[in-house]
């Protein structure tokens, strides 16, 4: 009997466990991937910074967009963009915050 396996669903999982900490997302707790990343801001006339960055599965957590508020290592935040590459954006989702 075979086993249909999601790849990209169990190594997310697998690294929000174990790199995830407790985040919320519009005041619901979650799990995310918080870090400190150099990132290209699209809106900013390609404009370089340094920026803090979450990935959380995204059927874990309420409907990201911009401007939703994210608490992360005790401090509030806000999405300003999706991170431009993803691998698979139906499982993980990478946001920017400011």
């Amino acid at each position: 009997m075979a086993v249909d396996v999601d790849l990209a669903r169990e190594t997310a999982e697998v690294s929000i466990d174990l790199f995830g900490e407790d985040i919320a997302i519009a005041g619901q707790p979650a799990r995310g991937i918080v870090s400190t990343e150099l990132v290209e801001l699209s809106s900013y006339d390609a404009v370089v910074e340094s920026r803090v960055t979450v990935a959380v599965l995204v059927d874990e957590v309420p409907p990201i967009a911009k401007g939703v508020p994210i608490i992360a290592r005790g401090k509030t935040y806000q999405v300003d963009q999706l991170m431009a590459a993803q691998d698979d954006p139906d499982v993980l989702v990478k946001v920017v915050l400011r």
